[in-house]
């Protein structure tokens, strides 16, 4: 078992109109390459625990180290189907597509 990570202070907010829509509550299962949050659109709970992003880990870069910190980049982040789902249901949409790729992940640790 490799456990979750958690994600304090985390999401990102999308804005379309008068509809706004944050992921927030992060949550990475490593083991499944998952990461899953909470989404709220106008400010009120519409899901949580929604499978959010996928994590496709080939192109990890060998782990940094920087004075205190490690860090890990390359993972790329892509949308689920859930929630390309979720956000074109929401905007009326059908622009978001499962895989689309949403940039590149980069975890940096305090090592002590």
């Amino acid at each position: 078992m490799q456990g979750l990570l958690n994600h304090d202070d985390s999401g990102l907010t999308l804005t379309a109109g008068s509809t706004t829509v944050t992921l927030e509550n992060f949550v990475v299962n490593p083991g499944s390459s998952k990461l899953y949050g909470d989404v709220l659109v106008n400010g009120k709970v519409a899901v949580n625990n929604a499978y959010l992003f996928s994590l496709h880990g080939g192109t990890l870069k060998p782990l940094q180290l920087e004075g205190d910190n490690a860090i890990l980049t390359g993972t790329t982040v892509h949308v689920s189907g859930d929630a390309a789902k979720l956000l074109n249901s929401t905007f009326k949409t059908d622009a978001v597509k499962s895989g689309l790729l949403v940039g590149t992940a980069t975890i940096t640790a305090k090592i002590k």
